[in-house]
């Protein structure tokens, strides 16, 4: 079923953003600057209009130069023909100056002249009225017609500005990433999922949320949506509320670090299948809370499988990261081990859930990615930050994701690790400027590109792949079986390990943690030593 806005309510939102973006703009407007403002403009444009008198406009009114009577009919008439137009005007020049962006597009000159033919063409429009009074020369009529045309063009332009400037843009990320966006629906997925309870984690992040919101639409008997973020979860029900099996979402304010939480979780509920995407997943902040990278992604992961196994889930599909190719981070390195994990606990013979583990690279539009980034800082009107004119990352986005994840899910492999087809890896900067094209602005001109360099735990390109693993086809072309060719360690070793973490964070010793935490990538397959 599709959820989408329609084609009228769409056409409807820049209109209703525009006036909403101005309301907000005028309620911010500094009275005493306002003031000042207006009479400052008020004076600029009476004065113009009374030049464009003098100069000729109303041809033998030149002779009247120093007729007081008429100097003060006409400065009274003046007075009268730019009150409401400066007024206006100076708002819409506080609405600029407010919107630095559309300062920043339509520059210092564009403005002056938009003023000064707005002046001109207001005594145009006199003229008309003038002459229809006195019926004087008729070369005033052309002239006021005239100018009122290049008033009428004038507005059409700065209507066209105010509107790409106050109006929310939907950035096409088909044409970031220079393909189709293509939705995914499996009848094998539905089959599989119909009438089953499924437990989501980590539901109100950026793929826990589209997660639940396509799962729902299997048809499940339950769907939890685990989280510790509650805000999230409030939202993610109301963006479900109209959906015809809203009463099927379950919110589940919980943190799967706690093990008594999670335990009455899967005893009261009994999930079948279990999504797991709850996770630390910020790089350059993991590099400096370590510890929290290993409660989370690595303890919280494995008690998971433990809970899974204990009361029998059928099937857990872990969300992974190509950060877990060859790992250089924090975030890399916590969720291989997941990986490894996940591999692990498929070996054990104990239990009959099905373990899989899936990875994919940076999902465009999620809450961390560069596009809402990018969005903010041009709709501030500062600097894009790109950290390296280099630097490339593999796209997908959040509904391919998912939808590919809810996949992984139907395919045969027990302890599999698959990966999802991001296609050719994309330059950052081009992103960052399709974005600024988009709005209509001049990379460089209106909005500049700084290269602030690489932060901690980032390189310039990801891999997917480890250089001792090789990819192998499956049943659907968007998705391929990882096979690593070194020895899956067991999952005595794995606990081995797990145990020299739990010792590890009870230190609280930053350094020994990312020691071990790497020691287990590199040499999982050895017998921990205490």
């Amino acid at each position: 079923m599709d959820f989408s806005l329609s084609s009228k309510q769409k056409q409807e939102r820049p209109l209703t953003d525009l006036l909403k973006s101005v309301w907000h703009s005028i309620k911010m407007l500094p009275k005493r600057n306002v003031v000042i403002r207006l009479f400052y403009l008020y004076g600029l444009m009476l004065a113009l209009d009374l030049l464009t008198v003098f100069i000729g406009l109303e041809g033998a009114v030149a002779i009247h130069f120093f007729d007081t009577p008429f100097l003060t009919m006409k400065l009274g008439q003046s007075l009268l023909s730019c009150l409401l137009p400066g007024f206006c005007y100076s708002m819409v020049f506080h609405l600029i100056r407010l919107n630095r962006r559309l300062w920043r597009g339509t520059k210092y000159i564009t403005t002056v002249i938009q003023s000064i033919l707005l002046v001109a063409a207001l005594s145009g429009g006199f003229c008309i009225i003038n002459t229809s009074v006195t019926g004087e020369l008729p070369m005033g009529v052309i002239l006021g017609a005239s100018l009122l045309a290049i008033l009428f063009l004038s507005c059409t332009k700065m209507l066209r500005l105010v509107v790409n400037a106050t109006s929310a843009h939907n950035v096409n990320l088909a044409d970031l990433l220079e393909r189709d966006v293509v939705p995914l629906h499996s009848v094998d997925a539905y089959s599989m999922l119909k009438g089953q309870i499924v437990l989501v984690t980590g539901a109100a992040g950026s793929i826990g949320s589209e997660l639940c919101h396509q799962l729902l639409n299997y048809e499940p008997k339950l769907l939890i949506a685990l989280d510790t973020n509650e805000t999230g979860l409030f939202e993610l029900a109301q963006s479900l509320h109209i959906h015809p099996l809203a009463s099927h979402l379950l919110l589940r304010i919980g943190d799967i670090t706690d093990l008594k939480s999670m335990h009455h979780l899967f005893e009261s509920k009994r999930p079948q299948v279990l999504f797991h995407a709850a996770a630390y997943k910020h790089v350059p902040l993991l590099e400096e809370h370590p510890d929290q990278a290993v409660r989370t992604n690595v303890l919280g992961t494995y008690h998971l499988c433990c809970l899974a196994r204990e009361y029998q889930v059928e099937r857990f599909v872990f969300v992974s990261t190509d950060k877990a190719a060859e790992p250089k981070s924090i975030l890399g390195a916590s969720k291989r081990v997941g990986e490894m994990l996940i591999q692990a606990m498929a070996q054990s013979p104990f239990g009959t859930t099905r373990f899989c583990a899936v990875r994919f690279g940076n999902v465009i539009g999620s809450r961390g990615s560069v596009v809402p980034v990018f969005s903010r800082q041009i709709e501030q009107g500062g600097s894009v930050t790109v950290t390296d004119v280099r630097t490339t990352r593999y796209f997908m986005t959040i509904p391919e994701a998912c939808g590919l994840v809810i996949l992984t899910a139907t395919l045969v492999g027990h302890g599999e690790l698959y990966l999802l087809d991001m296609g050719e890896p994309i330059r950052i900067v081009d992103i960052a400027k399709k974005m600024v094209h988009a709005r209509g602005l001049r990379v460089g001109r209106d909005i500049p590109i700084s290269y602030i360099g690489l932060r901690p735990g980032e390189r310039l390109h990801e891999t997917l792949v480890a250089s001792d693993e090789t990819l192998l086809p499956t049943s659907h072309h968007k998705i391929f079986c990882v096979d690593n060719t070194i020895n899956v360690p067991t999952i005595d070793t794995m606990e081995g390990w797990i145990g020299i973490l739990s010792e590890r964070l009870l230190q609280l010793d930053h350094v020994r943690i990312r020691s071990c935490l790497f020691d287990i990538v590199h040499c999982s397959d050895q017998v921990p030593v205490h």
